[in-house]
């Protein structure tokens, strides 16, 4: 049986998507960078990259450190052209449909969102979401659009691309988005839980590129996680995995929309943590969360409040350092917001109390996406395809 052919073709494309990928994560960069990360042969590197190049996917430029100088062999800046396929990221908030058509390295071409209003169905969501997602593919400028990534709030039928039965969320139940934007469009569509799709843009494009043990906590209406662990995005047997919203932190405590009493949820996530807050804080005008956390920023008193608020979070998050060992903790959606020193704080009780304490620690930081790690991650769910080599590889490499 033949299989040395077979095989050098295997390592061949292996070779291509590992470049490529790189490529994407750095936004472009040296063939002398690349070759430094992706552990190739030079030439192999310039190999790959002379393929973009005649396709039309780079373009070259002289850096800038070297323009002034004549001597010397000239540093070239490989970077995506125009001729770069886009793709599309569309996150399914409680409230609104946003969206971004971006280039292979996430650098947006165009933006938009609409509301989602009381009283909406079904048939108006996928209306909505058609309508967005061909004004995305307008700003695509002429590029072919690979893919649509739909990070959307759960739970989620992952496999069959359905919207299950979401809480508070209209009563649309046992949606089928993937396969109906796929047959309105004619684009390949994909669906993820928002939090995962988040932790997957810190993973390829955020401050967790170089980091194999991490968890993406989305902090709004809702709380969940998207953990990866050895570069993994773990799903769990289900798809369900990181729904740390229903841990039960006080089971006397009120009821849950799950139908349990005192889960997570009903401490931590900001509509409950809002209603308190205005409460507590009934002279002030706290409108958001946004609100709250300036507040926050001028008020020693509100900054201790919300420390205390969120310890039934930051205790759930020590007990799953304790489980999974990781390596950092990022806090995104509505989260972001929250102050540094209310983060530190966070960071400090959580440390205090793991089982490796004074041997280890975890870092708990904001998101690099600020509120918008969902989004991102959308598209980056698509993008995760085409490093897979599953999606759009002979646009890449046409001669393949």
């Amino acid at each position: 049986m033949k299989t040395k052919g077979l095989n050098s073709e295997q390592t061949k494309r292996s070779n291509r998507l590992l470049v490529l990928r790189l490529l994407s994560m750095m936004g472009g960069g040296s063939r002398t960078e690349l070759t430094g990360r992706v552990h190739l042969a030079k030439m192999t590197v310039s190999n790959i990259t002379a393929e973009l190049l005649q396709s039309g996917i780079l373009y070259e430029k002289e850096t800038l450190e070297n323009a002034h100088h004549s001597a010397g062999r000239r540093q070239m800046l490989l970077s995506f052209s125009d001729k770069a396929p886009a793709v599309i990221g569309v996150w399914i908030s409680r409230d609104s449909l946003t969206g971004i058509v971006t280039d292979p390295a996430l650098s947006v071409l165009g933006r938009h969102s609409l509301p989602l209003k009381q009283g909406e169905t079904a048939e108006t969501l996928l209306e909505k979401l058609e309508r967005l997602c061909k004004r995305l593919a307008e700003g695509a400028q002429g590029r072919t659009v690979l893919g649509i990534g739909v990070a959307s709030i759960g739970p989620l039928d992952i496999q069959n691309g359905k919207l299950l039965n979401p809480p508070n969320f209209f009563g649309i139940q046992n949606l089928p988005i993937g396969a109906e934007l796929e047959k309105r469009l004619g684009i390949p569509v994909f669906l993820e839980n928002d939090t995962n799709a988040g932790a997957l843009a810190e993973k390829y494009f955020g401050s967790c590129v170089d980091c194999s043990d991490f968890l993406y906590v989305g902090l709004t209406n809702g709380v969940s996680a998207g953990i990866v662990l050895r570069d993994t995005l773990l799903h769990g047997a289900h798809g369900f995995a990181g729904e740390i919203g229903h841990a039960v932190v006080n089971p006397d405590g009120p009821l849950c929309y799950c139908g349990r009493r005192g889960c997570l949820e009903t401490r931590a996530a900001v509509p409950y943590i809002l209603r308190d807050a205005q409460q507590e804080f009934g002279d002030e005008e706290i409108p958001d969360f946004a609100a709250l956390c300036n507040l926050c920023r001028m008020s020693p008193m509100a900054e201790n409040w919300l420390v205390e608020r969120l310890s039934s979070l930051t205790r759930v998050l020590l007990n799953l350092s304790n489980t999974l060992d990781p390596e950092k903790i990022l806090i995104g959606h509505e989260g972001a917001l929250i102050p540094d020193r209310v983060l530190a704080r966070m960071e400090e009780e959580l440390n205090a109390g793991i089982l490796a304490a004074g041997h280890a620690s975890v870092k708990v930081e904001r998101s690099s996406f600020d509120c918008m790690a969902a989004v991102y991650g959308a598209a980056a769910v698509v993008l995760r395809k085409v490093f897979d080599g599953k999606l759009g590889y002979e646009i890449f490499f046409p001669a393949s």
